[in-house]
C-alpha cells in the first residue's frame, strides 16, 4: 500500500469512487484521501431514481451507498458541488471550478458518465428532462406532479422505467423508440418482444421505429414531432437515449 504520507485524490462522487476510498481505507491506507464530486449529494445508486425515487416510494437518503457513519469513518476530504477542470501531470495537480485546486501522489479517475442528448431541436426547452442525479428525478417528479401526459423518448431501460412509473402515477404516456424493438442493444427479439407486450398491457402507447426530430412550445404544451409526420402532445418529456462517458479529463491527462 502507499506510504501513510502520500496524498490520492478521486474525481467523482459515485459508487466506484465510493468503493475505491472504502476499499483504499480497509486495505490499510493511512494517507490523505480525497474526493471531488461535482454533485452535491452523498454517493448513491442509481438503479432506484427511474423506479421507486421517482415514484415517490423510496426516499432518496435510502439509496446512499455507505451509511453517514460509514462515510465519515473514511477520513476524506470530500469537496462537493465542484468540477475537476483539468490536471497537471507535471506537477501532480488537480484545477477545481471553485477556484481551488488539490494535490495528488496518486489519482484516481471515476467519473462515469452523463445522459446522452440526441440533436433534436427543443431538448433545452423547459419540461424536456433527462434522468441520471438526484436532482434530475427530484425536478421529473415535480413535473410529473401536476402533469397528465408524458412523452418518453427511447425505449431502453431508463426509459421503459420511467414510463412504467408515470403509469403507476396514473399518467398517459406515450414511449417514442427509433428502433425496431426495445433494448435492441442489449436483449434478443424474443425478450423484447414479451417487454413489448408487458408495457402495452399496462397501458404504455409504445411507438416502435419513430424517430423524434423536434420538440415544440405550443399554448404552454410540449409538442413532439416525429419524422413519420406524428405530432404527440406533451405536458413534459423525458430523454433516455443512453449514456456518454465523462472520459474528457481522463483524455486530456
Amino acid at each position: 500500500m502507499p506510504a501513510a504520507h502520500e496524498s490520492i485524490v478521486i474525481l467523482g462522487g459515485g459508487q466506484a469512487a465510493a468503493w475505491a476510498a472504502k476499499t483504499l481505507r480497509t486495505e490499510g491506507y493511512g494517507g490523505a484521501l480525497s474526493m471531488v464530486s461535482e454533485e452535491t449529494h452523498a454517493p448513491y445508486e442509481r438503479p432506484a431514481l427511474s423506479k421507486g425515487v421517482l415514484g415517490g416510494t423510496v426516499a432518496p437518503e435510502s439509496i446512499q451507498v455507505f451509511r453517514p457513519d460509514v462515510l465519515a469513518s473514511l477520513d476524506l476530504d470530500l469537496r462537493q458541488g465542484v468540477r475537476a477542470l483539468a490536471v497537471d501531470r507535471a506537477a501532480r495537480r488537480v484545477s477545481l471550478s471553485d477556484g481551488t485546486s488539490v494535490c495528488y501522489d496518486k489519482l484516481l479517475i471515476c467519473t462515469g458518465g452523463k445522459a446522452s442528448r440526441p440533436r433534436v431541436d427543443g431538448i433545452d426547452l423547459p419540461g424536456v428532462f433527462t434522468l441520471r442525479t438526484i436532482d434530475d428525478c427530484r425536478d421529473i417528479g415535480a413535473a410529473l406532479a401536476t402533469a397528465r401526459r408524458v412523452c418518453v423518448i427511447g425505449g431502453g431501460w431508463i426509459g421503459l422505467e420511467v414510463a412504467s412509473t408515470a403509469i403507476g402515477l396514473g399518467k398517459d404516456v406515450v414511449l417514442l423508440e427509433r428502433g425496431s424493438r426495445l433494448c435492441q442493444r442489449v436483449l434478443p427479439e424474443t425478450v423484447a418482444e414479451q417487454l413489448l407486450a408487458l408495457h402495452r398491457k399496462s397501458g404504455v402507447q409504445v411507438r416502435l421505429a419513430t424517430v423524434a426530430e423536434r420538440i415544440e412550445r405550443m399554448s404552454g404544451r410540449l409538442q413532439v414531432r416525429t419524422a413519420e409526420g406524428e405530432a404527440v402532445d406533451a405536458d413534459l418529456v423525458v430523454v433516455g437515449v443512453g449514456l456518454v462517458p465523462n472520459d474528457e479529463l481522463a483524455a486530456q491527462a
